[in-house]
């Protein structure tokens, strides 16, 4: 009689990878023993637990502005001249610290009001939030990711979060079938539908980019995976996905890191698509071309709904110099698309008239309150305080004034345009290895075009903590980011 298989026997490959996990898992465990810190995973199911205790919602005005940070959300209220800022995360060179506070800005009375209310979600970053007039109003929240203090541990979210602006109350909405866990992704609200595209998770062993594509239905609260029709988007995160009427969006560019041989490089995109959506409910993806655009990372972008446009601020282009060196330049350009026709245009404010080269040497400056701060390196200037931001392009010849004394060149800001006004806030300014997180904020009239105003002046940099020789990868650790700069 022979004898009977064990059906549970477990092969050789299975048995070495667990062993690995294992060793893996308990080098861990001494590191955080090593570093006072407990494991993410518990981190975050503890403080998602004592914000469920919270009984009631309480308000508060701010003395002054928030605290400098990126990453986080700037999203129109629905029904109110108000914007509200969700999450974000600051980090010093030595420490992290994300944020899930929930901030409304009223720009009539400048004035910055703090809601906490029942069952809010964990702290996160690179994450995505949409508002809509629906039962009083709603804001949304879906994904992002937690960071420890020291950074040695990264927790991507899947979970999606509702907020009703009407009874100041959090609610965690479990359905099946949704999005894998990620940041840097892109959530758009296309008719009662939320639309969910790529993103990345990095799990410290491993970083893998999404091309997957879920609507979330706001009428049955179920999630749908969409297969769409033709060849879309490539694996990625940090694109730009802007709702183009109410029946498709537009998606352009962001980040990834591609398989070159066996090596693996930085990737920034500069293609274009469209997805449709039929009368029947089919999905088909269109290409709209690429390369009109200066490859950059971490763009920020709002949409004008009623002018069918979307504005486009900032980022960073890696210019690779050696094969071991990535130098990076940061652009504090605006720009717009239409979304009908798909095409660029440039931002030309009606106050920036064209000078003689003799004045360009000598450019005009409004005080600012606020103490100013100049970074110079080889490569470009940047004048940070609240007036005309100065660019020197070493070899370009010139001098450049910002736009009406506007934000200067930085990557993952929030932008908002609301009742015809454009807001950045925040960002990342990037020199060498360093990354000083901002804390200013700019208003634009798009009707007049004629200047930036500024409602928050950046203070003097803060010291940096880290060490000169530390190393940024462009896809750091969102977007970016993360967590990659660029990725978020």
């Amino acid at each position: 009689m022979g004898k009977k298989k064990n059906k549970n026997k477990v092969s050789g490959a299975v048995k070495t990878a667990a062993k690995t996990e294992k060793k893996l898992a308990n080098k861990l465990k001494k590191e955080l023993a090593n570093l006072g810190e407990e494991d993410i995973a518990k981190v975050v199911a503890q403080i998602e637990r004592e914000e469920a205790k919270r009984a009631a919602a309480s308000e508060k005005n701010l003395p002054g502005p928030p605290s400098a940070r990126a990453y986080a959300t700037l999203t129109p209220h629905p029904t109110l001249n108000e914007l509200i800022l969700f999450g974000g995360e600051y980090h010093n060179g030595q420490k992290t610290e994300v944020y899930n506070e929930l901030i409304f800005y009223n720009p009539v009375s400048n004035s910055w009001r703090q809601v906490k209310a029942p069952g809010a979600p964990p702290p996160r970053s690179a994450h995505q939030a949409v508002a809509t007039p629906a039962n009083k109003g709603e804001l949304w929240v879906f994904g992002g990711e937690f960071t420890s203090p020291s950074e040695t541990q990264f927790y991507h979210y899947k979970d999606l979060w509702c907020f009703s602006l009407a009874e100041k109350k959090w609610e965690k909405v479990v359905a099946p079938n949704g999005p894998s866990a990620r940041s840097g992704h892109r959530m758009s609200l296309l008719g009662r539908k939320l639309l969910v595209f790529g993103g990345y998770c990095d799990d410290g062993r491993e970083c893998r980019y999404h091309d997957d594509l879920f609507a979330f239905s706001l009428d049955t609260r179920t999630w749908e995976k969409i297969t769409p029709n033709g060849r879309g988007p490539s694996p990625r995160s940090a694109c730009l996905m802007l709702p183009a009427g109410n029946d498709s969006v537009i998606i352009y560019g962001g980040f990834s890191r591609v398989r070159d041989g066996r090596t693996e490089r930085a990737c920034t995109h500069t293609d274009m698509f469209r997805l449709s959506c039929s009368t029947s409910g089919t999905w088909a993806w269109r290409s709209l071309g690429g390369g009109a655009r200066t490859a950059r990372a971490g763009l920020a972008a709002a949409v004008n709904v009623h002018a069918n446009r979307a504005y486009v601020f900032g980022g960073v282009n890696d210019v690779e110099e050696t094969e071991e060196e990535l130098k990076g330049e940061m652009s504090d350009d605006l720009s717009v698309l239409d979304l009908e026709t798909a095409r660029w245009h440039g931002v030309t404010l009606r106050s920036d008239q064209p000078r003689p080269p003799a004045a360009q040497d000598t450019p005009k400056e409004e005080p600012c309150p606020e103490p100013v701060t100049v970074i110079t390196d080889e490569v470009f200037t940047i004048k940070l305080g609240g007036g005309p931001v100065v660019t020197r392009e070493e070899g370009a010849g010139r001098e450049r004034a910002g736009a009406g004394g506007g934000p200067s060149a930085r990557m993952s800001a929030t932008l908002a345009a609301h009742r015809s006004v454009l807001y950045v806030y925040g960002g990342v300014l990037e020199k060498e290895e360093k990354q000083f997180y901002l804390g200013d904020m700019y208003s634009l009239d798009l009707h007049k075009l004629n200047e930036w105003k500024t409602i928050i002046c950046q203070p003097a940099l803060p010291d940096w903590l880290g060490s000169d020789s530390e190393e940024y990868d462009s896809d750091g650790s969102d977007e970016e980011s993360d967590s990659d700069d660029s990725d978020e």
